[in-house]
């Protein structure tokens, strides 16, 4: 707001000596009809600069009480005019008293007083001349005025759009520990009396896995390879509770291990790929990871054996989860997409490289 102000008073001064002195030039090198002093030429119209700062801050400080400049209409226009009417007509009167009040007492030049240039045609000619100036300068402030409102409210609502996309992103990070918890510890719970040592193991394998998903809450992006570890961990506890049933393959492109995508998304697709997938399935199956680069996009491709097939009771959080990360990451520029294929659910992601 300082610098603002800086810059406001800095034109003010700059535009209104520049006209009074232009004012002041052409009267000097007309003549000096009233054969003023150097320095009552210099008065006069510092005082008429003065005046015109003065006055046109005083408008400006009505246009902004009386003008929403983020919802202008017609009505705003008429009551631009008659502030522009009333600002020339308080300059005329302002500078009419300045020069009987100089001239009388100061100047001792009464005879300029009764000159032809202090009548009335002359005073609605100056009237005139300087309601163009006014008009001109209110043009340029509301002008500018708008567009700083416009940027404003612009990075009020992209300020708001963050704001929203940073709680939605947060929401959906909340939901995935507790998702993924929840089915951990009921794989668990069938494994104490059945199993302690493994058990055990899972409980090792859980622990590694909520230290990962814990400390990397709060980004948004991670190197591939990073999740991948955590994949791998996930993967060692199901197989644990699948034990034979489970086969895990990976084709993974090189080119692709540092590539950023949202933490704990891979794993997801795979909880997914078993739960609903190879759990239903007596023989168990197979899950296929793939991740590979076409055209300037990641893609991530996730295939277990079975048939799409959507429980009734089913919240399909976790894909549902996918979507929103990815839409508010990335918008138009990433997809989502789940199909079968020959007995194959294939789930892909495509997103820009970062």
């Amino acid at each position: 707001m300082k610098t603002k102000s800086i810059y406001y008073w800095s034109l003010q001064i700059i535009i209104w000596s520049l006209l009074s002195g232009v004012a002041a030039f052409s009267y000097w090198i007309s003549g000096n009809e009233f054969k003023l002093e150097f320095w009552q030429l210099l008065l006069d119209f510092v005082a008429l600069a003065i005046l015109s700062i003065l006055i046109t801050h005083l408008l400006k400080k009505f246009i902004n009480k009386y003008l929403e400049f983020d919802a202008l209409k017609v009505i705003d226009g008429f009551k631009i005019m008659g502030l522009l009417f009333l600002a020339s007509a308080l300059l005329i009167l302002s500078y009419t008293i300045y020069i009987r009040l100089t001239y009388t007492f100061l100047y001792d030049r009464v005879d300029v007083l009764n000159h032809a240039s202090q009548s009335l045609k002359n005073h609605i000619i100056l009237f005139l001349n300087y309601g163009i100036y006014f008009m001109v300068w209110t043009v340029f402030y509301v002008a500018i005025k708008g567009l700083m409102q416009l940027n404003r409210t612009r990075e009020k609502r992209l300020e708001l759009e963050t704001s929203l996309k940073e709680s939605q992103l947060n929401t959906l990070k909340g939901q995935i520990n507790p998702h993924f918890m929840f089915n951990s510890l009921n794989n668990i719970r069938g494994l104490m009396l059945e199993d302690v040592n493994k058990a055990r193991v899972m409980l090792t394998n859980l622990s590694e896995t909520l230290r990962y998903s814990l400390t990397k809450s709060e980004v948004n992006a991670i190197a591939l390879e990073n999740e991948l570890e955590m994949v791998e961990n996930y993967v060692a506890i199901s197989k644990i509770q699948f034990e034979d049933r489970l086969q895990f393959i990976t084709d993974l492109d090189s080119n692709t291990l540092s590539c950023k995508i949202p933490p704990m998304i891979i794993q997801m697709l795979v909880e997914n790929a078993l739960k609903h997938g190879i759990s239903n399935l007596k023989k168990g199956g197979q899950v296929c990871l793939i991740t590979k680069i076409e055209e300037d996009q990641l893609n991530i491709i996730v295939s277990n054996s079975g048939v799409l097939n959507v429980a009734q009771n089913s919240t399909q959080l976790g894909l549902k989860n996918i979507k929103q990360r990815l839409k508010l990451l990335y918008g138009a520029s990433a997809m989502f997409n789940l199909v079968e294929i020959d007995n194959q659910v294939v789930a892909t992601i495509k997103m820009p490289l970062l």
